[in-house]
């Protein structure tokens, strides 16, 4: 339950492969850009008792990489000092994706988790009808290698929320189920996210936004009681920027939640003033 405390907002959790795909279409042109920072505050719920258990921080930035023009998504999700005493979370999360088709290059994933650690870094070679994935893995004291040949359009953590962002939202309609395929360790998942309208919701900092509502199809188990027990809320504007994830776990619930966003490619008119 603890390592879901940043992995949550990530979109980390697996769901069901029994989907359909509506037919999205994506904006022309990507919805964020160099400089962009927006910083999360996670909040871990029992019982009565809500704690602000650490932050998350997510920023983009333009490299170069072997010549081709990349944005460089890097992510950070840290445990706060009073939780650490609990439960200690130092996380990384980078991807370069091309600048024009959002197309990852590379990826790499470290965790230190208390007395667990991992390393995952991937390589992406791109061939006329499919992709090469070349894996190198560290899991404590553990060290091995792999490789995959997946579809164009499997990506790795990161591209994946940064590719969501970037969805046509008035080519959906209300139940529409948008599918996404990601690649997680050494299997290809299917994501199935379901868009469930529009609200206007009110987060901890006062601020009140206009708000696409999407529920992932959950797997459950060990975790989730229900297929439906998270919810996405990302900003009603031309940013699309994640504002809220809740999600109800059999001890309790998470929040993720917008604290501040900076250097948006759009004006942030889901603000309700």
């Amino acid at each position: 339950m603890k390592r879901l405390l940043f992995s949550i907002l990530l979109f980390s959790s697996l769901c069901s492969a029994d989907i359909l795909d509506a037919q999205v279409k994506y904006m022309k042109e990507n919805v964020f850009h160099s400089g962009e920072h927006a910083v999360y505050n996670v909040y871990f719920n029992w019982g009565w008792i809500w704690i602000h258990a650490g932050n998350v921080e997510f920023r983009v930035k333009e490299e170069n990489v072997g010549g081709k023009d990349c944005y460089y998504l890097f992510v950070s999700g840290y445990t706060r000092k009073a939780f650490d005493k609990m439960y200690t979370i130092r996380d990384t999360f980078s991807s370069h994706v091309d600048t024009k088709y959002i197309l990852p290059v590379d990826y790499r994933e470290a965790k230190h988790e208390d007395s667990y650690y991992c390393d995952k870094r991937y390589n992406y070679f791109r061939h006329s009808d499919s992709t090469k994935v070349f894996m190198d893995f560290v899991r404590n004291t553990k060290h091995w290698k792999d490789t995959m040949t997946v579809d164009h359009q499997a990506y790795d953590l990161i591209t994946t929320c940064y590719k969501f962002r970037n969805i046509d939202a008035s080519t959906i309609g209300k139940n529409d189920i948008v599918g996404f395929h990601m690649l997680f360790d050494s299997e290809v998942y299917k994501l199935g996210l379901k868009f469930c309208g529009k609200e206007t919701i009110k987060l901890r900092n006062g601020k009140k936004y206009k708000a696409l509502k999407f529920v992932p199809k959950l797997i459950t188990g060990d975790l989730f009681k229900h297929e439906d027990d998270m919810v996405i809320y990302v900003s009603d504007d031309n940013n699309h920027v994640p504002l809220l994830i809740n999600a109800k776990i059999k001890v309790g619930s998470i929040k993720a939640m917008l604290d501040d966003v900076k250097n948006t490619k759009f004006p942030m008119t889901s603000l309700v003033k």
